[in-house]
């Protein structure tokens, strides 16, 4: 059986710890039905959105949230340079790139400028696929 491999875009990291929900992913990680791809970059993003005013009311635990996402996932260092793929937002390139570079078939986002280079993507790289987070959970919660 192959692994299915994922990138979580910050935005879908984010929803599961100000959900605290997180803990679904657990399971199809330990289980090696996953494996779930971040870099140095998207630690950082996410870091910063964590930081913002208008979530401080989710009283988020930033070191415990970190420590998880870096806990369940494989950090993988992006080759520089990184090509453009999403046009109307460049600093979501890396996402793309670490999919690329990891060879992961699967790009799991909320982010409207990703969504919108979907089909795009999908057919320039047959082996990518980007889904929502409805999506993923579907394909991948139990």
């Amino acid at each position: 059986m192959r692994v299915n491999r994922y990138v979580l875009d910050a935005n879908v990291w984010v929803s599961y710890i100000i959900t605290q929900t997180q803990h679904k992913l657990l399971n199809p990680v330990a289980e090696g039905n996953i494996i779930i791809f971040t870099c140095d970059e998207l630690l950082v993003e996410l870091r910063r959105v964590l930081l913002y005013p208008q979530l401080s009311k989710y009283k988020i635990d930033l070191p415990a949230s970190i420590r998880f996402v870096r806990d369940i996932s494989v950090n993988y260092q992006l080759n520089y340079p990184i090509k453009r793929y999403i046009i109307a937002d460049p600093d979501d390139d890396y996402i793309v790139a670490l999919a690329l570079q990891t060879n992961s078939g699967f790009i799991t986002s909320g982010d409207r400028h990703i969504l919108s280079e979907k089909a795009i993507l999908e057919a320039k790289f047959r082996r990518l696929k980007i889904l929502t987070k409805a999506e993923f959970e579907k394909k991948v919660i139990r």
